[in-house]
């Protein structure tokens, strides 16, 4: 489970009930967040990418699937070429949630914001707390972090490389300015299957369908 920008190993802690009983849910840390807060951050997402695969690569042995929303479908995309290039065994599948396909990223320039514009940027996001985003005290820990990892997408340069034999299911809000070819050239990085959705909502969608999106991951996975 790779998360989304600001989360951390806790962020799909909803999730687990959900889940087939057979299907074991793993999660990773990356420096500055966490239980690993005192360590600082990383602001490039292939060094974000390197983290997670480090903490992954062990576990790397029964048949598995990878999930990411929004920062962490890139994450996901990422650590697969990884997990091609060692010769381990690949993703049964590949979930990936609300995030355009890596060759039509660009830099939104998000870090030139002020605070109190990217405060604005993430109450749109609908992904944080209210309660948080209006507390000047809870905003001096949080922003820095969701900051760095947003400059992370923002600068990640995509590189092209040949597709991986990988089923991949691609879902985004209803609600998300993004157009669908945008989503859909998520095909590009796979030969295998390919299936693409729009699932009602903001850009948090998941959290109101978890027992629907863990259902169909069931499902899904269930096939294999």
């Amino acid at each position: 489970m790779l998360p989304f920008g600001g989360g951390n190993e806790t962020s799909y802690a909803k999730f687990e009930p959900f889940l087939d009983p057979a299907i074991q849910m793993i999660n990773g840390e990356a420096p500055g967040k966490g239980r690993r807060i005192k360590e600082p951050l990383l602001k490039n997402l292939y060094l974000i990418a390197d983290e997670y695969y480090k903490q992954f690569k062990p576990q790397i042995k029964e048949p598995y699937a990878i999930f990411g929303h929004s920062m962490g479908a890139y994450l996901a995309h990422l650590i697969t070429q990884h997990i091609r290039e060692d010769k381990l065994p690949l993703p049964k599948h590949l979930f990936l949630t609300s995030k355009i396909a890596p060759s039509r990223n660009y830099n939104k320039k998000r870090s030139l914001m002020t605070n109190d514009e990217f405060v604005a940027h993430l109450k749109e996001l609908k992904g944080m707390p209210e309660a948080v985003l209006n507390n000047e005290e809870l905003l001096q820990i949080f922003l820095p972090v969701i900051r760095s990892d947003f400059d992370a997408i923002d600068t990640y340069k995509y590189i092209p490389q040949p597709p991986y034999p990988v089923d991949m299911t691609v879902i985004c809000g209803t609600r998300e300015n993004v157009p669908d070819d945008q989503l859909t050239d998520w095909k590009k990085e796979t030969s295998g299957n390919f299936r693409f959705e729009r699932w009602e909502g903001d850009h948090f969608w998941i959290f109101d369908h978890i027992a629907e999106l863990c259902g169909m991951i069931n499902q899904t996975l269930s096939k294999y």
